[in-house]
């Protein structure tokens, strides 16, 4: 049995159609999957920047220019993932500037960093991101929490009358 040539080259460009139709559809696939997960970071982001400032609003109205030490704590209802990925919430001090950083774990060029926006609090703030002694022993501070844990808390420390301390971390004596 001779096969015409006409038939193989047919079958050729059928075969090359398939592979050029999913692999257009694999690629558009990732792009939306990476949109989504970008505006669930900033969502992410937002979330714990609007709770960064309503704690510090909340601990100079409740507190003003008392001489108290006071440790006020937010827990953070997150996420346990983002499409089945582990990620990471940062705060980050640049430039006199602060931001909240989320970002993937698996992805290293997945992320999203918001500013905190402080001009409606009118009180001086100091960003804590690494570890510090609280009078409140019950948190352990931190620069970064996982994504999902269940204890992950912003605190604020109304250090006196000059300033407040704000951080993320950790609530040790749990949920």
């Amino acid at each position: 049995m001779d096969v015409p040539i006409e038939h193989i080259v047919g079958t050729a460009a059928l075969i090359g159609l398939v592979i050029s139709a999913a692999l257009a559809y694999k690629t558009i696939l990732g792009y939306v999957e990476t949109s989504i997960l970008q505006a669930q970071l900033r969502q992410i982001a937002e979330y714990i920047s609007m709770n960064i400032v309503n704690l510090i609003s909340l601990a100079e109205f409740a507190y003003g220019n008392a001489s108290t030490l006071t440790v006020m704590v937010k827990v953070l209802k997150l996420p346990t993932d983002l499409a089945g990925e582990a990620y990471l919430v940062r705060l980050v001090c640049e430039g006199g500037d602060c931001y909240v950083q989320v970002e993937l774990t698996t992805r290293s060029g997945l992320s999203t960093r918001l500013p905190i926006n402080l001009s409606s609090t009118g009180t001086r703030v100091i960003f804590i991101t690494g570890e510090v002694q609280l009078p409140d022993h019950t948190i352990k501070p931190s620069n970064a929490v996982y994504g999902g844990n269940p204890n992950a808390v912003v605190w604020c420390w109304k250090n006196g009358s000059d300033s407040t301390c704000v951080g993320i971390g950790v609530w040790m004596g749990g949920v």
